[in-house]
């Protein structure tokens, strides 16, 4: 069957098609190879490797205003049907799609058995369940769809031209990541297909389409060509989100995935990253983007393009090439940053830092000399004021924005202050800042991002930014000093909450505009039913619960520890049982069976690496009998006060952000000493400071918990109080009204 294979890229990804293009031509050399250049026929590019498309060559319904209207994600999976129907009119009866981000490591002999029955073959993003609600968890595929369109073979067949038309049809407007309207590009739409159309057949090997998101269901074995996924040839990787800039990602979609922590896989990253840069990832990638900018060179930011789609005002006044009419989005102009080193970015970003408190001598400068010190030392050149808007300007409120979806620390903490603004009353709005297309609601806007990933943010909306009168961002921190290079993130912002005065101290230190301690409001609601037995642990123990999650880094969560003052403490006693609960084991196997086989053989102590749905955490959570962590450092510590919520004798380090709402009177903080760090331990480097854990002492007291029930129970009462009164939705609420009515009269 002749057949064509193709990919699609903007300029600035001709490196990728490289290297896809090459393997290509090592495994199927029989196919014919093409790019579709997203650019102008001015910028086609000559090659070897694969012959290139304009897409002016396609035949796209009102070319500039379709260009106009998408992102360059969104432009370069929109043209997809139309270039499948240009390959067809060349004679093909084949056409084979691949995201450019894909490299081949054998060949795709199941296209070729899928039989002339077939019309279309799709593959999933997962061949198996993912338990738990982890990111990437099953309700974020949904989200996404079902099947991976960087893959998708299409035959010549009864129905292949209906197909397209409809396919056609929807992404010449509806090519959009909107996830809340249950769009995401081209993906979604896709998800109808088996239902629309007889011969479409499912590939489920799992060597194809193997990518970050399943790799905790694959697990790859070997490397180059003799890889293998779970047991059957590794057909092709998917490097979705990698970035050569980020080498230690796997991708840049998934924060909490180290490359050190894939298996085997990460010899491919390795790999891949080297001949990404040999392909000339250094020459490529700033490679001009030629619908980024109007005709007279002024940039189109992305809020330009949604207001554009959103507005039928816009769209006559635009006319057939809104490209030639900058001045109706003035409004919506984007930041303009300078380029330059990290380096240099670094020192310049300090020297801000340390120059932000002598302000008012400053003012004693012209105006353009301040303008232009303040451009230089952050980067970006100011936006020159726009005319008056004809709207209104935003109501007062909070944007809370966050990886709202991802069953991550930093994503409860954007949560919980979704409940605590809906306990108070305060008007709201969600952005996910995962969706560039997310707008501002309001005047004031809280980033739950931590400080290493708050710039990438920044990047991705900026019009969230410069829409909100005030920033602020809630960080989360470990040790008493934030490292200088996270603490030049926060010049985007105009103030920072911390959820613990221990946060507070560490933060405040290195930056110079207000951080405030804003303690979580914690409350633990949707309980679904799972004990202790579930897990190995005999009927009738006291059960001591130790949860914690790998990718918070083993030293400092100090399992070990808890294990250990169990030991000591009821060595004998076959009526006490430790339940030990590791999150994420599937990304991190050398750490869990490392943990696994140094708790071999110690009695009465258990191990799960089970992920569960939120409401089983919780229903584990109320039915043990009380919670131990001998941390090395924390920076709230919510696992410890939603036990204390539910009212359960908690035995924890006393040092640290925990100690915001734990005292002796309500909880068994755990004596320790200060130690030096002689190496690093992920983020934390040497020479940072962190508690070593008296083990004896938490053994004594959890001794004392299970043998004292006139302790144990004046202390859960007590726990229970303090969370329930000081530190619930309702009182984080008052908190985060009090100060943003402060903000609200600084700013009239």
């Amino acid at each position: 069957m002749r057949t064509a294979v193709f990919s699609i890229i903007s300029p600035n990804y001709r490196h990728y098609a490289r290297v896809l293009l090459k393997s290509v031509r090592q495994h199927q050399p029989e196919w014919d190879r093409f790019v579709l250049l997203v650019a102008n026929d001015d910028t086609a590019i000559d090659e070897e490797l694969f012959a290139t498309v304009s897409v002016d060559a396609l035949p796209l319904p009102n070319r500039r205003q379709f260009c106009f209207r998408y992102s360059i994600l969104e432009l370069n999976t929109a043209v997809k049907p139309w270039m499948f129907e240009h390959l067809f009119a060349l004679g093909y009866e084949r056409v084979v799609y691949l995201d450019p981000d894909i490299r081949l490591y054998s060949p795709l002999p199941e296209v070729d058995e899928a039989g002339p029955e077939t019309f279309l073959m799709l593959t999933p993003h997962l061949t198996g369940p993912i338990a738990g609600d982890d990111h990437p968890s099953e309700r974020t595929i949904l989200q996404a769809g079902t099947y991976n369109l960087g893959f998708l073979v299409v035959a010549q067949g009864r129905d292949t031209h209906r197909f397209l038309d409809w396919w056609q049809e929807k992404l010449e407007f509806q090519c959009v990541v909107d996830v809340a309207r249950g769009i995401f590009v081209d993906q979604k739409w896709i998800d109808l297909t088996p239902g629309f159309f007889e011969s479409v057949s499912i590939l489920r090997h799992e060597g194809y389409n193997v990518a970050y998101w399943n790799l905790g269901q694959r697990t790859v074995r070997g490397a180059g060509s003799d890889a293998t996924v779970n047991g059957q040839r590794l057909r092709f990787f998917h490097f979705s989100g990698f970035d050569p800039a980020a080498p230690a990602m796997a991708s840049k979609h998934d924060f909490a995935l180290r490359v050190s922590e894939v298996g085997d896989a990460r010899a491919l990253i390795a790999d891949y990253d080297a001949e990404i840069r040999a392909a000339g990832y250094e020459s490529f990638r700033n490679a001009r983007y030629p619908f980024g900018f109007f005709t007279d060179g002024t940039p189109i930011s992305d809020a330009a393009r949604i207001a554009y789609r959103n507005s039928p005002a816009l769209q006559r006044a635009g006319g057939a090439d809104p490209f030639q009419h900058p001045e109706l989005f003035r409004a919506h102009r984007p930041v303009r940053q300078f380029r330059r080193g990290a380096r240099v970015s670094r020192i310049a970003a300090k020297a801000y830092q340390t120059l932000s408190p002598i302000r008012p001598l400053a003012l004693l400068f012209p105006q353009p000399m301040r303008k232009a010190a303040r451009e230089f030392l952050l980067g970006r050149r100011d936006t020159p004021p726009s005319p008056p808007r004809p709207n209104r300007p935003l109501p007062p409120g909070l944007n809370i924005a966050g990886n709202i979806t991802h069953d991550t620390g930093v994503g409860e903490s954007a949560r919980l202050c979704r409940n605590a603004c809906e306990a108070a009353g305060i008007a709201h709005h969600i952005i996910d800042v995962n969706d560039e297309t997310q707008q501002a609601m309001y005047r004031t806007s809280v980033f739950h991002v931590n400080a290493d990933q708050l710039p990438e943010v920044h990047d991705r909306l900026p019009h969230v930014f410069e829409a909100s009168s005030y920033n602020i961002g809630c960080w989360h921190w470990e040790l008493p000093q934030l490292p200088d290079e996270l603490a030049e993130s926060a010049a985007p912002l105009d103030e920072i909450w911390a959820p613990s005065e221990f946060i507070q101290s560490a933060v405040s230190s290195k930056v110079s505009i207000p951080v405030v301690h804003m303690p979580h409001g914690v409350a633990v609601t949707e309980i679904e039913a799972c004990t202790p037995e579930e897990f190995g642990v005999p009927p009738g123990r006291f059960t001591f619960l130790c949860m914690f999650d790998l990718a918070s880094v083993m030293e400092r969560k100090n399992p070990l520890g808890a294990v250990e003052a169990f030991r000591r403490a009821f060595a004998n006693d076959s009526n006490a049982a430790l339940l030990i609960k590791a999150g994420q084991a599937g990304r991190h196997r050398r750490e869990y069976a490392e943990l696994a086989g140094r708790l071999h053989g110690i009695p009465n102590v258990y191990l799960t690496d089970r992920m569960l749905p939120r409401a089983r955490v919780n229903g584990l959570l109320s039915a043990c009998d009380a919670v131990v962590s001998l941390h090395r450092s924390e920076g709230f510590g919510l696992i410890l006060a939603e036990a204390m919520y539910l009212g359960k004798p908690v035995v924890a380090t006393g040092w640290s952000g925990n100690m915001d709402f734990m005292t002796s009177e309500n909880s068994c903080p755990v004596a320790y000493e200060l130690v030096t760090l002689d190496r690093a331990h992920g983020p934390y480097r040497a020479g940072q400071q962190w508690a070593d854990p008296d083990v004896d002492d938490a053994a004594r007291l959890m001794r004392r918990v299970v043998d004292d029930v006139d302790f144990r129970s004046e202390i859960s009462t007590r726990a229970r109080e303090t969370i329930r009164a000081q530190f619930s939705p309702a009182a984080a609420g008052a908190r985060y009204r009090e100060r943003l009515d402060a903000v609200e009269q600084r700013a009239r």
